[in-house]
């Protein structure tokens, strides 16, 4: 394709995204004692409700969205559909990060808690066998959508996934912050976008077919990306009003635009609007503002509704 380098290194510069979450989770959540009951309440009510809610509201969509020859119409014919798409698909593949959080919450407050009694050191030699563990497991396909089968390694991903939480809690511990820090993570961090990319052609190339590896959350350079951006970040603050606004609005609605904005992108999609309608340097930040103004603006309706607030996330 024409514009493969763009989507190569526009895919690759934002690896972080998944991987910098997490981070930020552990940063926030972990070192911390938590009363079990108060904590599970609060993260699973949170969570839990405005999923359930977005998951009717995706079977729905995908029912719509079938042909009329296959739509199931009967209400047994109907839960049969459903069921299988859950277990086959997990009715939309973006959900694999709520599964995730949903299972690492669980442990969060006993992992909050053992790194109290840890310093530094020892946490970055747990980081280093985590790193370790990465790389033996690299090879092993990690059914993170479904959930028909292969639980081993549904769950060996969300082991694999939580060492960033970790890492964000480390990172965040370090006491060390200066413009010559950020400026280097700076530059490591448009290195790995460049080893990515280039990495991706090579593999791609050689292997005579599209070749994703090098995208993975949990590759090597993923990681070196995700903590240089969080280092390159670390402590900066927004200085300007209409910015700040804006930032503090976005991530206050960033659960229910994640939740929602697969719909936004499937019926831009099903109407013909995707990244060729223009050069793409042009069309992917139109897309990106539209999907995000879509989706910010129905959860910003929504949590207008009584109770919208509860279930919108």
């Amino acid at each position: 394709m024409p514009y493969w380098w763009i989507g190569n290194v526009v895919d690759s510069s934002v690896r972080f995204a998944v991987p910098v979450f997490l981070m930020l989770s552990g940063a926030t959540l972990l070192g911390k004692e938590y009363k079990l009951g108060e904590f599970y309440k609060r993260r699973f009510s949170r969570v839990l409700i405005p999923f359930l809610f977005w998951l009717v509201v995706y079977w729905i969509y995908r029912w719509v969205t079938l042909s009329v020859k296959t739509q199931p119409h009967d209400f047994q014919a109907i839960l049969s559909w459903g069921g299988n798409l859950f277990l086959k698909e997990g009715v939309s593949k973006h959900f694999w990060y709520v599964y995730m959080i949903v299972f690492i919450y669980l442990f969060v407050p006993f992992l909050g808690k053992g790194l109290l009694k840890l310093n530094l050191a020892t946490i970055a030699n747990i980081l280093l066998v985590w790193l370790i563990f990465t790389f033996v497991f690299k090879s092993v396909p990690l059914n993170m959508y479904s959930w028909s089968g292969e639980y081993g390694s549904k769950f060996l991903g969300y082991f694999l996934y939580t060492g960033y939480l970790v890492l964000g809690y480390y990172l965040f511990k370090l006491p060390v912050s200066s413009q010559k820090i950020r400026f280097t993570a700076a530059i490591i961090f448009m290195l790995s976008i460049a080893v990515s990319a280039v990495t991706t052609y090579i593999f791609s190339n050689n292997a005579h077919r599209l070749d994703l590896s090098m995208y993975s959350y949990l590759s090597a350079n993923t990681i070196i990306q995700s903590a240089a951006l969080y280092m390159w970040i670390k402590d900066l603050s927004i200085k300007n009003n209409y910015i700040s606004l804006i930032q503090s609005n976005i991530s206050s609605y960033s659960y229910g635009i994640y939740l929602v904005h697969i719909i936004i992108i499937g019926i831009l999609f099903r109407n013909g609007i995707y990244w060729n309608f223009a050069y793409p340097l042009l069309s992917l930040p139109l897309l990106t503002l539209v999907v995000l103004g879509c989706s910010f603006g129905i959860i910003f309706v929504l949590r207008k509704v009584p109770g919208g607030k509860y279930i919108s996330g």
